[in-house]
């Protein structure tokens, strides 16, 4: 069972001021850091009362373990996009570098900025795209770039201004239909940006369709893109295309580095590894109270108390991430026992059934994704309840909310 703190909890928030203990924002104790302005000490779960994500460090660092096994010594870079994929993006990269990740991908250039501004090195390839201004980061940043359409000539003007090179990765689409320059087409994109007199070609990759039959016509071509770009004297560097499924199960695939993201962070079980999850997410118990039948819940009166009840309010609604879906079919797990979601969630609460117990208190912890003694509620398990997908449910998980390693 979770050792809830709940006596240093209630001290702590006796103490301090209610604005520093219940704002629970890293990024507003990051932004002070950064103007060098005196800022609250390093956040603990004791801190918190606004929902909150805990990485399992330790967790992460076994997924690892399990992809290197499988690649050969390959080199891993880690996609990180979408704040991790709601972990935090500087949570993650920062354990992962020092499990000897050194390569990122993200999708949006401000996460790659970010990644630099906390002294990510290794190569940072953003994967979405780009404007002038954010070729320009690009390069002063040392960010490598996908590109696959005339949006390069963008870069390498921007790299002649700055009179650097820029670094391009080129995406080849050999079937997944995104986006990247139709392998058809390919060659003569390639001598075209080969071509560029501020443009450093770092690599070559493609997206794959995670279709058994289909993916070995997808290497196949991409080699292809890279075998005649060789035959001219033009080195594409580094290939890549396996994503998490093929890692697991497609060692034709692994070529010259791998591009892992999801199993990293154990979003979901994976058939040939032992993945294990990372993020868990908890709040605490808010306040606590008896209801009789006659009373309501919400507006317009929508939940009827039809025999008496205890019910726990929870500090945690839709605008922090969480699902409209919850009610009737989700459940929490305090002191080590599941309770039911009831009622509608609102933006900033959520309502939760206690009756029969006696045991809970304001402050006490409330996990609605994680273990808690014998109890666990899995992310994929919590998605399933809420009509959703494991992905879905923690990509939506708002960057506001602290995020702390345990």
């Amino acid at each position: 069972m979770i050792d809830s703190n709940r006596r240093d909890f209630i001290k702590l928030a006796s103490t301090v001021s209610a604005g520093v203990v219940l704002s629970g924002s890293a990024a507003t104790m990051a932004r002070a850091q950064e103007a060098d302005v005196a800022g609250p000490p390093p956040q603990t779960v004791e801190d918190q009362y606004d929902p909150w994500v805990e990485l399992n460090i330790d967790n992460l660092n076994h997924n690892i373990a399990e992809v290197r096994k499988k690649i050969d010594g390959r080199p891993i870079m880690a996609v990180i996009k979408c704040n991790a994929y709601g972990h935090g993006i500087v949570e993650i990269a920062t354990s992962m570098a020092l499990e000897g990740i050194s390569h990122f991908a993200v999708v949006k250039m401000d996460e790659g900025e970010l990644l630099r501004h906390r002294r990510v090195g290794g190569m940072i390839l953003n994967l979405g795209p780009f404007s002038a201004r954010d070729a320009r980061t690009a390069i002063t940043h040392n960010i490598s770039q996908s590109v696959f359409s005339d949006a390069v000539n963008v870069l390498n003007e921007e790299a002649r201004k700055l009179d650097r090179k820029a670094k391009v990765h080129i995406k080849i689409d050999t079937g997944l239909g995104r986006v990247g320059v139709p392998y058809k087409v390919a060659d003569a994109f390639v001598e075209k940006v080969a071509a560029l007199s501020h443009i450093e070609i770092e690599g070559v990759l493609t997206a794959m369709s995670e279709d058994a039959d289909f993916n070995p016509i997808q290497i196949s071509r991409l080699n292809a893109v890279y075998d005649n770009a060789k035959a001219k004297g033009i080195d594409l560097g580094l290939r890549h295309a396996a994503s998490s499924a093929e890692v697991d199960h497609d060692p034709n695939s692994h070529l010259d580095m791998v591009r892992p993201g999801s199993s990293l962070v154990g979003l979901e079980p994976m058939p040939n590894m032992d993945i294990k999850p990372v993020l868990s997410v908890r709040t605490r118990v808010l306040y606590i109270k008896d209801m009789v039948p006659g009373e309501a819940i919400g507006y317009h009166q929508a939940f009827k108390i039809e025999k008496p009840m205890k019910i726990v309010t929870l500090p945690l609604g839709y605008s922090d991430g969480f699902s409209l879906n919850s009610v009737n079919t989700t459940e929490v797990i305090i002191k080590g026992r599941k309770y039911p979601m009831i009622a509608l969630i609102t933006a900033n609460h959520t309502i939760i059934d206690v009756t029969g117990s006696d045991d809970i208190e304001i402050g006490d912890v409330v996990t609605i994704i994680g273990k808690d003694g014998y109890e666990e509620i899995t992310n994929t398990e919590y998605s399933n309840q809420t009509s959703g997908h494991a992905y879905h449910t923690a990509n939506c998980l708002k960057s506001y909310l602290t995020r702390l390693k345990v």
